[in-house]
């Protein structure tokens, strides 16, 4: 039986010789497995349609218990990403979590987050924390993780620095922060929390991120220390919740250094 896709390579695994095996996702099947057989070949049709970061249109064919590429046409590869070895690694990160969190239930909006995001980073035109940061916040947005950082959970103030709590999801005043923070230790509360402030250029740049339309996610800027302390929480966030560490995190931040 054959059918098409429009799918995403996330990462390739040699098999024997030439052969790969690619972890693709599309949105008509989500998060599937497949077999490209003498795509390492230089000789191979599909060498350049299989690679990773590889958006292309497969015709896929199932051979016993797996799924095998029988032609495939390149649809984008993002080629720039292999000049910019930061871009490459925050790339690599992107995919890594849409592995992670992909299923056989294909996401339309997982898929197109993902992509916008290798463009945005192979396009030059903006700064790769922000991406990063973007896509954590929007991608936590889409998994039905959103925080509340538009007001304080307690007195309902919307202006001002907030004190995001990662696990809980939700932001308070720094007034109504201290109060908490003063019951717990009198109440002798070990419960783990971690907390990340955001100013309110940080808070504004979070809301942005987790409400705006999908085609004008990075149309928002953000300086200094105002970036910085938005990066952090969109990456304590994401991994908060997702429970995990990745390796090509770990990458990111060597490059970085």
């Amino acid at each position: 039986m054959h059918s098409e896709v429009k799918g995403l390579v996330l990462r390739t695994t040699d098999v024997k010789d030439s052969d790969r095996m690619l972890s693709v996702y599309s949105a008509e099947r989500g998060l599937i497995s497949v077999y490209s057989r003498g795509s390492k070949s230089l000789k191979s049709r599909n060498m350049s349609t299989t690679g990773q970061f590889c958006y292309s249109e497969m015709v896929l064919y199932e051979r016993g218990d797996k799924l095998w590429v029988q032609e495939s046409r390149l649809i984008e590869n993002f080629y720039n990403l292999r000049e910019d070895i930061e871009a490459f690694a925050v790339a690599s990160y992107a995919c890594e979590v849409l592995e992670d969190v992909g299923t056989a239930e294909g996401d339309g909006k997982l898929l197109q987050l993902t992509l916008n995001t290798l463009f945005a980073l192979s396009s030059g035109k903006y700064r790769i924390p922000l991406i990063k940061a973007a896509f954590e916040v929007r991608m936590c947005a889409l998994l039905g993780l959103m925080p509340d950082v538009v007001s304080c959970q307690e007195c309902g103030e919307r202006e001002g620095e907030a004190f995001l709590d990662i696990l809980e999801g939700e932001t308070l005043c720094r007034s109504c922060h201290e109060k908490r923070q003063r019951e717990a230790i009198a109440l002798t509360d070990t419960e783990r929390r971690v907390v990340c402030i955001l100013s309110e250029g940080a808070r504004a740049a979070f809301a942005y991120c987790l409400f705006c339309p999908a085609e004008k996610l990075l149309a928002f800027n953000v300086e200094g220390e105002d970036a910085a302390l938005f990066c952090r929480a969109a990456e304590a966030y994401i991994l908060n919740h997702l429970e995990r560490s990745y390796k090509s995190l770990d990458f990111y931040y060597e490059v970085r250094r």
